[in-house]
This record gives structure tokens, sequence and C-alpha cells, in this order.
């Protein structure tokens, strides 16, 4: 056990868009990942809810009816089944928690440079 200072972490991290898994509990994984100038269709994660909190930085995640401004500190729970989609347009450094196995190439939604 140890204390695990998220923005450290996040610039240990080499490469934007290199999911970084930094602790797991309970068959969940707690991925940091630094993402910019980017911004994903819409997509589902039908077995698993997901969180993502800003460790540095600011996104949005847009929904069919609304789109949620996240910030440095402020945290987001998108519901299992949900459509939504990040959009990433400054840099912003995210930890996202879910179930181990949430995140496929299937379900992440296409990268599309917006």
């Amino acid at each position: 056990m140890e204390a695990i200072n998220l923005k450290e972490k996040c610039r240990e991290i080499p490469n934007l868009y290199q999911y970084e898994v930094i602790g797991k509990m309970n068959g969940h994984r707690f991925t940091l990942v630094r993402v910019k100038d980017r911004t994903l269709d819409f997509h589902t994660h039908p077995e698993s809810d997901e969180v993502f909190y800003i460790v540095d930085g600011k996104m949005e995640l847009e929904f069919r009816d609304r789109i949620v401004g996240l910030k440095t500190g402020e945290m987001c729970v998108v519901p299992k089944g949900v459509e939504h989609r990040p959009i990433c347009t400054t840099e912003v450094a995210c930890l996202l928690i879910e179930l181990d196995g949430t995140l496929t190439p299937d379900n992440t939604g296409r990268a599309n440079n917006n």
C-alpha cells in the first residue's frame, strides 16, 4: 500500500492517448490517460458504469440530450448502457474507473480529430 499522486503519475505518461493502469480494486481498473484534440464517436458500455475524474485540465462528456463540462477535480459517472462521447479540445489528464475489460476497441468509440 502506498499513496498515489495522480498528477505526478499523469506527468510520467510519455505519450498522449496512452492508457496506464495505476490500480485495481474488486474487479475495477483505475486507468490514467492524457488526451488532446480528440472526439470519440457515441458509444456505450453495456456491462459497466464508467467514471471520468479530471486530474488536470478540462473536457466535455456529450450525451444524446446534453453536454456535461468537467474541469480539474470534477467527475462524472456514466451509467452502463448510456450513450456518450468524450470531447477533449485541450489537453486533459483523466482517471477512468470501470470494470476490468470494459474498455475494448469495439466499445470505446472511434476517435475523430475535430
